[in-house]
C-alpha cells in the first residue's frame, strides 16, 4: 500500500507548471524560425533552427547568429558590414504572422511572415 504525503499533490502541480513553462518558452523561441519580409520596406530576414540568421536588403546579404537572451529579447550578431554595428539586442514580439523588433533607441521595425 502506497502512503500519500501531504505535499505530494503540491509537488505534482509544481512539476506540471515547470513543464508547461518550459514548453511555452521553447515554442516562442521556435516561432521566430522562418523567413520574414519587412512591412513597407525591402529587407528580408530568415532565422534558422541552428541559431543562424540571414539578412538581405537591396541586394546585400549579411549572415550571422542570433540567440534569445531573455524571453522577449534577442541578440543579433551579424558578419560583414553588419559587424560594424556590433551586437544588437532588441525586444522581439511575435503575434500571429507579424514580427516586431523594438531597438534600444525605440525604433520599431515590423515584418510579415513570408509565404
Amino acid at each position: 500500500m502506497r502512503k500519500n504525503f501531504p505535499w505530494e499533490g503540491l509537488l505534482n502541480w509544481i512539476v506540471v507548471v515547470l513543464t508547461l513553462s518550459l514548453l511555452v518558452s521553447c515554442s516562442s523561441k521556435s516561432a521566430i524560425v522562418g523567413k520574414w519580409s519587412e512591412i513597407g520596406g525591402t529587407e528580408t530576414i530568415e532565422f534558422f533552427k541552428d541559431g543562424t540568421v540571414s539578412v538581405v536588403d537591396n541586394g546585400i546579404t549579411m549572415g550571422g547568429s542570433y540567440k534569445f537572451v531573455e524571453k522577449d529579447r534577442i541578440k543579433l550578431e551579424l558578419s560583414g558590414l553588419g559587424a560594424l554595428a556590433g551586437p544588437i539586442v532588441a525586444k522581439v514580439s511575435i503575434k500571429g504572422d507579424e514580427l516586431t523588433f523594438t531597438m534600444p533607441d525605440g525604433e520599431v521595425s515590423k515584418y510579415k511572415r513570408a509565404k
